[in-house]
């Protein structure tokens, strides 16, 4: 008898779980937005290495200024990573 309930149970909850799935799967909004379209080319972010995690405000390179973003530490090879995102 408890096995029996218990293959009646399992198996109304499969139901119910399999039924709910589309509501789920749903986007809650019927007009997604775009992504942003800010034009990303190879030079528009570059990474500098340091041991030190000291890195220059700003510098130009071939013309174009590129400003300090942020910093990263990579534990696996123990070094400061910068970004730089250009500005031109």
């Amino acid at each position: 008898m408890k096995l029996k309930k218990v293959l009646t149970g399992s198996a109304l909850s499969l139901a119910l779980l399999v039924s709910a799935a589309p509501a789920f799967a749903a986007s809650p909004n019927p007009n997604p937005q775009s992504s942003s379209t800010e034009d990303f080319t190879i030079q528009t972010w570059k990474q500098f290495e340091s041991k030190t995690g000291i890195f220059a405000e700003s510098f130009t390179l071939n013309g174009v200024k590129y400003i300090f973003k942020y910093r990263e530490y990579d534990y696996n090879r123990d070094i400061w990573i910068g970004h730089y995102k250009s500005v031109d």
